[in-house]
């Protein structure tokens, strides 16, 4: 039974949050767990407290209370330790949490990151920055971008309606996907670690954390009209049934080494944070393992 828990948590989630986790650490404290919260406000304080934390052998586990974004600075942090990583999902779209299917209840949670089993999960890498869940550059790159946090702490997905707008009223990009070794072009390409995408909706139906290989979801859309159909066949499960239409302008394919080139430099998301502006981005599957506890 793991009983010693260093927690890393965003103090700009809000107090809503807070309380949330607040919750989470009565739970396991009243089960004899001892916790250590430590707030980490950018990637450099998060990846040191959690090195330290490795390096110093007081803890059973590291957990990240926050998004996804969270989850994935706490391994990238842990990638080459035996020391495991647990889960508090707190965050607005919580795709880990679809991914690994989680009752998201105080007791259920407590009850995992004490008792539940250690699962090895592969990490892909984009341009050598290791992640959990998928890179994207093209829409949803441009969504991310201009996405306020501060904003997206208090109206949750509401504040994606905007960034989103703004992304559907940009020039359709045009992206050259190298897919081991053959090339496609896309006007939007999400290289996926995972099955879900953006909460619950399944985005690659071939591809799961737990299981070796990535897909990279090509979307062919030749007018703004045609991605917001494909956009809407993501939010309602048929994403798939689009992409076995010889006409339907979605491709899904199996891959280990895919390389993103635009034009000009295009925003590019990993796992759900904004990674920049970039012109080029290689991204390599089973660059690096890190220990996670599931339910």
């Amino acid at each position: 039974m793991r009983r010693r828990f260093l927690i890393i948590f965003n103090p700009a989630a809000g107090r809503q949050r807070r309380a949330a986790l607040e919750q989470i650490i009565a739970a396991l404290e009243l089960r004899g767990a001892a916790v250590v919260l430590k707030e980490t406000a950018s990637l450099a304080d998060a990846r040191a407290v959690v090195r330290s934390a490795v390096a110093s052998g007081s803890y059973d586990a590291v957990v990240a209370a926050g998004g996804d974004g969270t989850v994935r600075l706490a391994a990238c942090a842990l990638v080459g330790s035996a020391l495991p990583l647990g889960y508090i999902p707190l965050g607005t779209g919580n795709v880990l949490a679809h991914e690994l299917g989680l009752d998201r209840s105080v007791a259920a949670l407590a009850q995992m990151l004490m008792r539940g089993p250690v699962v090895p999960i592969e990490l892909a890498s984009a341009n050598g920055d290791p992640f959990l869940l998928m890179a994207g550059m093209g829409f949803d790159g441009r969504v991310i971008a201009a996405l306020d946090h501060r904003l997206k702490n208090r109206l949750g997905k509401a504040a994606f309606a905007l960034p989103s707008v703004k992304a559907l009223s940009a020039p359709l990009d045009d992206i050259a996907v190298e897919i081991d070794g053959v090339m496609h072009r896309a006007a939007w390409a999400v290289v996926a670690n995972a099955r879900h995408y953006g909460g619950h909706f399944v985005l690659a139906p071939r591809t799961g954390l737990m299981t070796p290989g990535m897909s990279v979801i090509l979307f062919h859309a030749r007018s703004k009209a045609d991605l917001v159909r494909q956009l809407i066949d993501l939010s309602l499960g048929r994403l798939e049934a689009r992409a076995a239409r010889p006409d339907g302008g979605v491709e899904m394919l199996p891959a280990e080494r895919v390389v993103m080139s635009g034009q000009a430099a295009l925003p590019l998301q990993i796992d759900g944070d904004a990674a920049g502006d970039v012109a080029r981005v290689e991204v390599l599957g089973r660059q690096a393992s890190v220990n996670l506890i599931t339910q």
